[in-house]
């Protein structure tokens, strides 16, 4: 072996893929919330007889997969069906009637929103979604900050399912009592993950994102204790990433302890960086990359344009750049003839070929 064979070349990755250390992935197979998705499936269940669904009420503990496991019984009830709508709507910034109004206007894919009040948008999601069911998903509704909201959704909305979500186990306690009668919400807690499912989930995002053999075992068991002490599978995810990153910056081809305990070290200045941080703009800007990977950023603009958006091309470049610094998305120059083109893709720089 030479001097130099375990040092990376500046053209390559130790991560086949970063998405699945990604806090807002959502894997293939998603395992240790079996119990809790058939529930949530249950309650889904009578839409399908076209009667009224049960509401839902989520809580636990931060990082232990009420988001995730809601959003995979999404994906799969929207492979099953056309007829039952599925809507998902973050309420972080989505926080008021007139902006959750908006944002299913934007999924349902009803345009003609502008001058017009929440009462008008609410009719017209009403006229849309009572054509067929609907699941809808208030994650973060603790942040919700007019209740005005509820009573557009039970009152206008026919057959449905409402399913809320938040880590504070009290919040629906504090909601007008009529609400809490009209919900008549089913709950269910979240318990945090154990040893064995904490440590079998970072495997999975480990087989996901490095090619074998790149990880250290006594690194990967480290990682796995950090993050079950944590309660928090995102301590995990963040520790797996940053890992590979410091060993990535050292131009090395293996994450070791060392690098692992570099990346514990930085725990304490543990940031989520969620697709929940970013503004309006952003997060439309960002959903459009995923929808249309790797096409240049005027081809991109025009995209947007089509959907509506109403940003000069400077304002929608900057939006570009704050998400590459972000690490939501990379930015590949690439020469077209005489000019220069950049590429968007979803997710960090990446690269298969290890040889």
């Amino acid at each position: 072996m030479g001097l130099f064979d375990t040092v990376l070349k500046d053209t390559e990755s130790l991560f086949l893929d970063t998405l699945p250390l990604d806090i807002d992935f959502i894997p293939p197979i998603l395992e240790g919330r079996e119990n809790e998705q058939q529930y949530i499936a249950t309650c889904i269940q009578p839409l399908f007889q076209k009667r009224n669904g049960k509401n839902l009420f989520i809580t636990g503990a931060p990082g232990i997969g009420k988001t995730v496991a809601t959003r995979y019984v999404l994906n799969e009830l929207h492979k099953k069906t056309d007829d039952i709508h599925t809507l998902y709507i973050n309420c972080w910034k989505k926080d008021t009637p007139h902006k959750v109004a908006l944002e299913i206007c934007d999924q349902i894919d009803f345009k003609f929103v502008q001058q017009r009040d929440t009462n008008e948008l609410f009719k017209e999601i009403a006229r849309i979604l009572n054509k067929k069911s609907a699941v809808i998903v208030l994650d973060e509704a603790d942040k919700i900050t007019d209740e005005q909201l509820f009573y557009h959704l039970l009152e206008e909305i026919n057959r449905k399912t409402i399913i809320l979500i938040t880590n504070n186990d009290q919040w629906l306690s504090t909601l007008d009592a009529r609400i809490r009668s009209r919900l008549m919400s089913e709950t269910l807690i979240f318990k945090p993950y154990t040893f064995e499912e904490t440590k079998n989930i970072l495997k999975k995002r480990v087989e996901f994102a490095f090619p074998p053999g790149v990880l250290d075992q006594r690194a990967f068991a480290i990682i796995v204790e950090r993050a079950f002490e944590a309660k928090d599978i995102r301590a995990g995810l963040y520790l797996l990433k940053e890992a590979g990153e410091i060993a990535e910056q050292s131009a090395q081809r293996k994450i070791s302890m060392n690098h692992a305990a570099k990346a514990i070290a930085k725990l304490k200045e543990f940031k989520l960086k969620s697709t929940t941080t970013l503004d309006e703009h952003e997060q439309q800007i960002l959903d459009i990359i995923k929808q249309n990977n790797g096409l240049t950023t005027k081809d991109l603009y025009a995209v947007y344009q089509k959907k509506g958006g109403e940003q000069s091309y400077s304002n929608f470049h900057k939006k570009i750049k704050s998400l590459e610094s972000g690490r939501f998305i990379t930015l590949e120059e690439q020469n077209e003839g005489a000019t220069r083109a950049t590429l968007v893709k979803y997710g960090m720089k990446t690269l298969q070929d290890f040889t």
